[in-house]
């Protein structure tokens, strides 16, 4: 394999030029067409990463962190990782170190590598945001949570929850919140006003997207929960809760004072 993998991206940017259309295959099976989603007014970010890239490793989580916060697939803005040169299965490997949620396209088998050539990408991980216009918008570097928040808020595009997979009767209530979105007394306060009856997992990420925190599970019927935050320091940090089964029910951020 060859390919320059940088903290920076190396392509000649394409921001501003109509974006080739494609249909590839994911590691699943699953058919997916460019203009498809473009044309049901969709916004779609390609992900051109490849799997012994060391940055495409270095900011996964916080791309992680975008794709749910901003509908998991499911609302107005699709992911789609566009892989070069690896096999299904080394893909696959990858998605499950890295815990990929969204749909991954092998180089090899799945049809990435002629993407990689129609939109001409040589350094990695890149980004790009394509709209219905079908014109490739902007690109987003680096893939910080941040840098995506300030990029998707220019194009008008907000948070949206995702939905859950696979619970029927049990919702998680919108409405739990932190208290006053603060760390208050060196403790994080989560509440939820109508507790549930399944199991959830929680994880804090810093800034950087990076794992530092994980409570692997949260009792039924728990109505609130001090976590504590002494050896935190101060800054901005994301809470993710899950239910028993994955799937994403809550992204909240907070600031450590």
């Amino acid at each position: 394999m060859f390919a320059f993998c940088s903290t920076w991206t190396l392509s000649v940017s394409q921001v501003g030029q109509i974006a080739p259309d494609f249909e590839v295959t994911d590691t699943h099976g699953d058919k997916h067409r460019l203009y498809d989603y473009l044309n049901k007014g969709k916004t779609v970010v390609l992900d051109f990463f490849f799997t012994t890239c060391i940055p495409c490793q270095y900011y996964t989580p916080q791309v992680n962190l975008a794709f749910r916060k901003y509908g998991c697939n499911k609302k107005d803005v699709i992911f789609i990782a566009i892989d070069y040169n690896d096999t299904n299965e080394e893909v696959k490997s990858y998605d499950s170190k890295y815990q990929i949620e969204y749909p991954s396209i092998s180089g090899l088998e799945g049809g990435g590598n002629k993407v990689v050539n129609a939109y001409g990408i040589i350094g990695f991980p890149t980004f790009y945001v394509i709209d219905s216009s079908k014109k490739i918008v902007m690109e987003i570097d680096p893939p910080t949570l941040q840098v995506f928040d300030f990029r998707f808020n220019q194009l008008g595009l907000i948070p949206k929850d995702c939905e859950l997979n696979g619970i029927e009767n049990d919702q998680f209530i919108r409405s739990q919140k932190l208290n006053s979105n603060l760390v208050l007394n060196n403790y994080l306060l989560l509440e939820s006003q109508e507790p549930i009856s399944f199991k959830q997992s929680l994880v804090i990420y810093n800034s950087m997207g990076i794992e530092v925190q994980s409570k692997s599970c949260i009792e039924p019927y728990t109505s609130s929960f001090l976590i504590p935050m002494v050896d935190f320091a101060p800054g901005q940090y994301y809470c993710s809760v899950r239910a028993e089964n994955g799937a994403p029910m809550a992204l909240l951020p907070f600031i450590k004072l």
